[in-house]
């Protein structure tokens, strides 16, 4: 005889009640739904430094697309049955169907294999939603048909309570038998995996095992109960012609959130954090978590005392006996949570709700376990730099690195490497323009779960983090045939330190850097190249092969920038402009004089050529003026022709555009250059006109700072007095109504 103990899958409840009866049936072998191919990690679970929540990862080293995650928290009875196996001696095996052939099916689907039965390419069963439901999560149906939103409330109330443990599992497997027989098709899948369980149920019977606990889910306890209703002749046709695929499995950390079936996680629970609590403290859950609410709102500064706690107690088992429920759920804690501590505003739970009831817990895998080369090398690295406590951490943290102290370059090289190779740990963030040119990065790290099949998937490239992203980005490179993304590689490979790969890449910018003829392509390479030159020092490596491209690459864009400005759409002209400005940044930096002199030359060009869109030549005149190239004369006169009322409106508001990026104190601190534009808008005819290119001249001023804005508030209050003042003098009409409305104009304009 066999026994089959029918759980819900990761419920706190139904760990109890299984180590219950798992403790009064004293089987001779514990069968668990989960990978056979991971039956070797099972004696992993003794170790004291395997933390959950952790997970089984099974994968096709062939076909990496090919993973499957297995998560288990503290309170998962699969957990607490392995446990339990390990502690009284009792073998235990993972009985569900391999996931060598769950990746085979998926091969035979990919490539259309024609097999006996079937079954394999049969489209899975169509359900109704209810039915889905039912099937998805069986305990949770039942529960809601009862009145329990909460199914682990359901489930202590129902069965906890029971002297004999034993007599629930009878019980459960005639409910999910009844929900079953509702159905009217079934999954293939299941079926598949169904087959496979009894399979290995008659095998182990075989194997002279007699007394036989099986832990699976509630769903497919009635079909494993009783083997004779089903035929092994049946049983085998459903796993016939299925071609294994060779796989491998390791532990990795797993994260409650990730646990949440809110992540998607199909077999997961809406509360991890909570459900975790009610594990540990059964029988008294409203006080803990209630103690738990307190706890984090004073990490939030908000008042929760003890008297809070007591009155939430009090309201929690209140709303519980008027809704007739024989123990509070979650909701009406969280109801009374929000009366008594947050006086009913449900946003300052929000505050504290994701660690409440997610949570954001890590597991812990220990370093003795196997790993993959590449991994073992990146555990050493992290130490190495100092970073293994954010590791650790499901928070997203900031870590500012001074590349002038070897351990924090080392922090940096190898987040770098890591995002290279599709590990994006940490994320660079932009730092002030009081700190460019400084040794400083900052960065916002976060390890996720997921990471792991990254690693074994970078693992293709090497054994070491070096080695791996070397050989990535030198075949990246070879694949390249676009000069900025290339140059966006360059500076990528030295911001990681890749001396050895930045050489041969090298080879292939000069090629293609060489080959390349689009000026807006060139132009939107050579920053990426200046700034590897610029922080060169920092990384201590030889960059002259770099300068060889720079020297081929500016004297073409100074050539070609006035042919590359031209018969461009209004779209385009915006990306050449910050294309301009950006290479205007790249060459002041470089501050070569040969340079700057053919630049200046080349926007000149620019700034006189009437086909060009009016934003391109009035920053063109700009940059000409801030560098003295243009004297003040010289921009007032361009200033006043791009104003005159013989051109185009549109394209005179666009030259202003252009001519004012980046700030207006050029015009509160020439009177002259305001006074252009107070003529030119004096000017404009009030309807049509000024209602088209009003929302442009907006765009422009907003992007002025408050204080450069009033400035220009209060210049238009003088003019206005001035021109009162000459009214006066001359005994002109002054119509202060008008003077009004131009004042209105002014303030909408700047936003004010």
């Amino acid at each position: 005889m066999h026994s089959v103990l029918g759980i819900r899958h990761h419920g706190p409840g139904s760990s109890k009640s299984m180590l219950k009866a798992l403790a009064s049936l004293q089987p001779d072998l514990i069968l668990i739904e989960g990978p056979p191919d991971a039956d070797k990690l099972i004696q992993d679970v003794e170790n004291i430094h395997l933390k959950p929540p952790v997970s089984i990862l099974v994968y096709d080293p062939k076909n990496l697309s090919e993973a499957a995650y297995f998560p288990f928290a503290v309170f998962s009875p699969e957990w607490q049955a392995m446990k339990f196996a390990l502690a009284n001696n009792i073998p235990a095996r993972f009985m569900d169907l391999p996931q060598s052939l769950h990746f085979g099916i998926n091969k035979m689907k990919r490539e259309k294999t024609q097999i006996a039965i079937d079954v394999l390419l049969e489209k899975e069963s169509e359900l109704s939603d209810a039915e889905k439901e039912m099937q998805k999560d069986p305990m949770a149906f039942a529960a809601k048909a009862s009145g329990y939103n909460d199914s682990e409330r359901w489930w202590d109330a129902m069965f906890e309570k029971s002297d004999n443990p034993e007599s629930i599992f009878p019980e459960i497997i005639e409910l999910i038998g009844a929900m079953r027989k509702n159905l009217p098709q079934k999954s293939r899948r299941a079926e598949r995996r169904e087959a496979f369980m009894r399979n290995t149920i008659r095998k182990v019977i075989k194997e002279g095992f007699q007394n036989i606990a099986v832990i699976c889910g509630a769903w497919h306890a009635p079909a494993l109960q009783d083997l004779h209703h089903y035929s092994i002749k049946r049983d085998n046709a459903f796993l016939k012609g299925i071609k294994k695929v060779s796989t491998k499995a390791t532990w990795v950390p797993w994260t409650f959130n990730r646990l949440s079936t809110q992540s998607g996680y199909r077999s997961g629970v809406i509360s991890p954090a909570y459900y975790q609590l009610l594990f540990h403290h059964p029988g008294n859950i409203v006080l803990h978590w209630m103690v738990k609410v307190a706890q984090l709102l004073r990490l939030e500064e908000l008042d929760a005392s003890s008297a809070h706690v007591i009155e939430a107690v009090r309201l929690t088992h209140a709303l519980s006996a008027m809704r007739n429920l024989s123990v509070p759920g979650l909701d009406e804690m969280f109801e009374a949570a929000v009366a008594i501590f947050c006086d009913g505003y449900s946003s300052k739970m929000e505050l504290i709700e994701q660690k409440l009831i997610v949570g954001d817990v890590i597991g812990t895998v220990p370093p003795e376990i196997p790993l993959i080369p590449l991994q073992q090398d990146l555990e050493k690295t992290i130490k190495s730099a100092l970073l293994s406590k954010e590791k650790n951490s499901t928070d997203k943290k900031e870590k500012v690195l001074d590349l002038r102290k070897p351990k924090n370059l080392l922090a940096s090289h190898l987040l770098h490497r890591l995002n290279l190779l599709g590990i994006p740990w940490g994320t660079q963030q932009q730092i002030s323009k009081r700190d460019y040119g400084s040794f400083k990065e900052i960065w916002e790290l976060q390890w996720l779960p997921d990471f792991a099949i990254n690693i074994i998937e970078a693992g293709m490239w090497g054994n070491t983090v070096y080695t791996a992203a070397s050989n990535y980005v030198m075949a990246k490179a070879r694949e390249v045939q676009i000069l900025p993304e290339l140059t966006s590689l360059v500076q990528a490979t030295l911001n990681a330190d890749l001396s050895e790969a930045i050489q041969e890449i090298v080879i292939h910018l000069k090629d293609l850097s060489a080959l390349t003829k689009d000026i807006h392509n060139l132009m939107e390479a050579l920053p990426a190249l200046v700034n590897a030159i610029r922080y060169g020092s920092t990384r201590k490596m030889d960059l002259s092969a770099i300068s060889h491209v720079i020297d081929n690459i500016i004297p073409r864009i100074c050539i070609g920038l006035p042919n590359a400005c031209s018969s461009v759409d209004e779209d385009m002209a915006q990306e050449v402009f910050q294309r301009i400005i950006a290479v205007n940044q790249s060459l002041n930096i470089l501050n070569d004089d040969a340079y700057l002199k053919s630049w200046y030359e080349a926007l000149f060009k620019v700034s006189k050529n009437s086909g060009i869109k009016g934003s391109i030549r009035g920053g063109a005149v700009r940059i000409l003026f801030d560098k003295e190239y243009f004297d003040f004369n010289d921009t007032v006169t361009s200033m006043r022709y791009a104003l005159s009322p013989a051109n185009d409106s549109m394209d005179s508001a666009q030259w202003l555009e252009g001519f004012l990026y980046g700030s207006g104190l050029l015009l509160i601190h020439q009177p002259a250059l305001w006074n252009i534009l107070d003529e030119w808008i004096d000017d404009l005819p009030m309807s049509p006109v000024f209602e088209e290119i009003l929302p442009l001249l907006r765009r422009t001023f907003s992007a002025f700072s408050v204080p450069e804005r009033q400035k220009m508030m209060r210049l238009a209050h003088l003019g206005n007095a001035d021109h009162l003042e000459k009214a006066t003098s001359t005994e002109i009409d002054y119509d202060p109504q008008k003077a009004a409305q131009v004042l209105s104009a002014a303030k909408t304009l700047l936003g004010l």
